[in-house]
């Protein structure tokens, strides 16, 4: 199997994933991944979309499967979603994930305009929460 299908046949399998995931799992030069990317873009047979980073998707991916995989292949945002089953703060959620403030809320805000969480004011203090 030549390397673009191997790519395309991974997205497919995977979608949401980044360049640098595919280029580590299919153990594929970076340089070969980033070419075949990019030609598999123009003959519109996946697509991306820049999150924190550009992940790539089979063409006709519906939205909620692009959410839960992007959330799925995230280590840092998963666990931050899970935690947000229940109404936390900005302040709770860093703590229970054991990451930094800046790290939860760079997390949250992608998870935010994926439409997986909302922001809630509750007492005079913002919270997190499950869409």
């Amino acid at each position: 199997m030549e390397n673009q299908e191997k790519i395309l046949q991974y997205i497919n399998d995977n979608p949401g994933l980044t360049q640098a995931q595919i280029t580590h799992r299919l153990e594929i030069p970076q340089s070969t991944v980033k070419y075949h990317l990019l030609v598999l873009g123009k003959e519109n047979k996946i697509s991306s979309e820049k999150l924190f980073k550009i992940h790539y998707f089979p063409v006709g991916i519906n939205e909620k499967l692009k959410i839960k995989s992007c959330i799925e292949n995230n280590y840092n945002l998963k666990i931050i979603f899970e935690k947000c089953a229940k109404e936390k703060s900005l302040e709770e959620i860093a703590i229970s994930c054991n990451v930094s403030k800046s790290m939860a809320s760079k997390r949250l805000q992608i998870l935010e305009s994926l439409g997986a969480i909302k922001k809630i004011k509750v007492e005079k203090k913002i919270k997190f929460c499950k869409n």
